[in-house]
């Protein structure tokens, strides 16, 4: 597993470019990738060190609990020297830093910028959850604003992985509309594996 972990993170690397820390822009739109490169997480970065991005708001479950052993459950109750970040108990909207944002079981993920105003050609062939058609056209400092604004009320609703997740936080702080291409994609996968099931069920209930 570790072999494969190495070698799906170095093609993340070469397929989508890697930004370093210090190479971050003020109100930039980052993400990095989770569990093998299965989903990416999302948020704005606001200065010196620092993300807001939006969590999960009801009590924190992985999508794949079984892959994280125990201990990396107790090391976890435990804030982050660095920014006071509590994975456990902080939901909603945070403010970490980017070692927290980065940090995926007991690994630091790479830090990748989001795209706007993605040519089509480019986006129909781009892996989505990596850019978008939409066009910011706001100055950083109100990227910035609107995500501190939304990290102190504390409000962008509830978190929902289709309706309501963080690509759509970012996305927000950036145009001013919720959109996620990788939600898209997921619902668009649900969907066809409902009707993939239906047709089969179908297809048994003709034969008896």
């Amino acid at each position: 597993m570790k072999i494969i972990n190495r070698i799906l993170t170095i093609l993340m690397q070469l397929m989508w470019k890697v930004v370093r820390p210090e190479d971050l822009k003020l109100g930039d739109h980052v993400y990095r990738y989770g569990w093998y490169g299965l989903y990416s997480h999302h948020g704005i970065y606001i200065g010196n060190g620092y993300v807001i991005h939006f969590t999960r708001t009801e009590s924190k479950k992985t999508l794949f609990p079984s892959l994280f052993k125990t201990s990396y459950k107790q090391e976890i109750l435990s804030p982050c020297p660095e920014c006071g970040y509590l994975e456990s108990s902080d939901h909603g909207v945070v403010k970490t830093c980017l070692d927290c944002f980065r940090r995926d079981g007991r690994k630091l993920r790479s830090l990748h910028r989001y795209e706007y105003g993605c040519p089509i050609l480019r986006f129909k062939f781009a892996r989505r959850g990596t850019c978008t058609m939409l066009l910011d056209t706001k100055l950083p400092h109100q990227f910035v604003d609107k995500a501190n604004k939304l990290h102190n009320d504390n409000a962008f609703g509830d978190y929902n992985l289709i309706n309501n997740n963080c690509e759509h936080f970012a996305t927000y702080c950036r145009t001013d509309y919720r959109a996620s291409e990788q939600a898209a994609f997921f619902s668009e996968c649900a969907g066809k594996i409902k009707e993939a099931k239906e047709w089969t069920m179908k297809k048994l209930l003709r034969r008896n």
